[in-house]
């Protein structure tokens, strides 16, 4: 494999790294991923086997589009590697065909630099063989000159220069074993040049997608720390969906970039809607290039073209990884998924793994606002309705109840209190020692009061001074609304009461 100091221009490229998490693949066949470098299983590695097998036979059933792969591998051209693995929908398994080729160029390489067979005088390679073996290696290691001129003679297929390096050393015996360990070592860095990973949609609303879950729920603490604070689910804050005009970003991942669009849709697999949203980015001013100028940049919006794709080459100084800015659809809890695609100059695509997002854009029920029943309860157990600022007057026995219907599917809290006198506050507890005021707590299951329960209240034996008080319940859902959580989409009601 002729030696190549450049790998393929990155411009363009975003250069923040991204996660690589296991959720954040595509499967067995997404970039990166190998049974046997895990130590998988051996149905794990069959199966890896299997694809590789079936991919490399598919390319090969088209001679041209195999000698124009392989000419490509041996150029290390990544761009036009993939493209032809684009052609024929075998990019998935890029990483798997790159390591075929590798293997079988590894193997012909070393025939080549090492004549003398492999000699193998046990059943089993022994202990102290390999603990040689492993001296020499860590010996070449630290003599960065003799390594140079070891990869030299691998890369130019130099069998003399090899040979005479080896005798050198006095590691003849080593020839198969080091050829292998240094053209594997090459060809594992080639394969992550020919096949890096996939596009990647890295934050939502300034939440990285490894904190995303399947069911597209957020936990905090946002990218930069500020706009969504890390999870107290105690205190209702986490498990968040998205709702407003939520940031998107991502990083490429691809050899020369050209295009990208960012989609969603209702599954995993579609059909899929372009993010069309004009982003006002910052650039540069030409007409004040001076340092200390007080108006070095300037603003116009980056525009997107037909099919919602946008120009690699009109990123300004927002940022490479600032891809848009998404208008969320107006559904009250929905399940959304997030797809960036991005093209080279020869129009390939790549496409990342899908992102779940849950959308929430309604305010708790019920419209317009929470419900709250009040009643007297006398004490044969008697109950008549209260009207809006009715006098209660302290009775033995007497009770008021309070009958409370307010709840979101993403619901955060209620706060029920007794306000009014001259500027207090105070929880409401009923008979039982049970708050009327609580968070989901973790539980999202938990909706609040979804349907009208009732609680027993003594404003006497709370020691409530006589005076007049509003009974308010406010709700709040967890929605990170325009990329910031502050309490989410809120909704509140009162109702007047006169305690005598």
């Amino acid at each position: 494999m002729p030696s190549k100091k450049n790998g393929p221009s990155q411009k363009g490229r975003a250069s923040k790294k991204a996660p690589a998490s296991d959720e954040q693949k595509t499967g067995k066949e997404a970039a990166g991923s190998s049974a046997v470098e895990q130590g998988g299983s051996g149905e794990e590695r069959l199966e890896e086997l299997r694809q590789t097998g079936e991919a490399i036979g598919k390319l090969a059933q088209n001679p041209d589009a195999f000698e124009r792969a392989v000419n490509a591998f041996r150029a290390q051209d990544a761009e036009r590697f993939q493209a032809e693995l684009a052609k024929l929908d075998l990019l998935r398994f890029c990483v798997l065909i790159c390591r075929w080729l590798c293997s079988k160029h590894c193997v012909f390489i070393c025939f080549r630099l090492c004549r003398g067979p492999v000699k193998v005088d046990t059943d089993q390679l022994p202990v102290a063989e390999m603990r040689e073996f492993a001296l020499a290696t860590a010996q070449l290691a630290r003599q960065d000159a003799l390594l140079r001129r070891f990869l030299d003679a691998v890369d130019r297929e130099d069998a003399a220069a090899f040979n005479r390096l080896l005798v050198e050393m006095k590691w003849e015996r080593f020839c198969h074993q080091l050829c292998h360990y240094l053209c594997v070592v090459r060809c594992r860095l080639v394969c992550r040049l020919m096949c890096p990973p996939p596009p990647l949609i890295t934050e939502v609303g300034y939440i990285p997608t490894s904190q995303i879950d399947p069911t597209g729920r957020a936990s905090g603490p946002s990218l930069p720390p500020g706009t969504t604070p890390p999870d107290n689910k105690p205190a209702g804050v986490g498990d968040h969906p998205f709702g407003g005009l939520e940031n998107i970003r991502g990083v490429f991942n691809v050899a020369n970039p050209f295009q990208y669009k960012v989609e969603f849709g209702p599954a995993p697999g579609g059909p899929w809607t372009p993010i069309t949203q004009p982003i006002t980015d910052i650039y540069p001013d030409p007409l004040f290039p001076l340092p200390g100028h007080p108006s070095p940049i300037t603003t116009h919006p980056r525009l997107p073209l037909a099919g919602g794709w946008y120009n690699v080459s009109e990123m300004g100084l927002l940022g490479p990884d600032y891809l848009t800015d998404w208008p969320t659809p107006p559904d009250r809890d929905k399940l959304y998924y997030l797809k960036l695609t991005v093209r080279n100059a020869a129009l390939t695509e790549f496409q990342s793994p899908v992102t779940p997002a849950r959308v929430d854009n309604g305010s708790p029920n019920p419209a317009p606002r929470p419900i709250i029943d009040l009643q007297l309860q006398t004490p044969d157990g008697q109950r008549r309705t209260l009207g809006c600022c009715e006098k209660v007057e302290r009775g033995k026995g007497n009770l008021v109840v309070i009958t409370i219907t307010a709840w979101d599917e993403n619901f955060s809290s209620i706060n029920v209190a007794l306000l009014g006198g001259c500027g207090w506050s105070f929880p409401i507890v009923d008979t039982g020692g049970t708050s009327l005021s609580k968070t989901y707590n973790g539980n999202i299951a938990d909706t609040g009061y979804p349907v009208a329960t009732e609680f027993l209240w003594d404003p006497w034996a709370a020691k409530i001074d006589p005076c007049c008080y509003l009974i308010d319940v406010r709700i709040n859902d967890r929605a990170i609304i325009n990329n910031s959580w502050s309490g989410g989409h809120p909704n509140e009601n009162w109702r007047s009461i006169t305690i005598a």
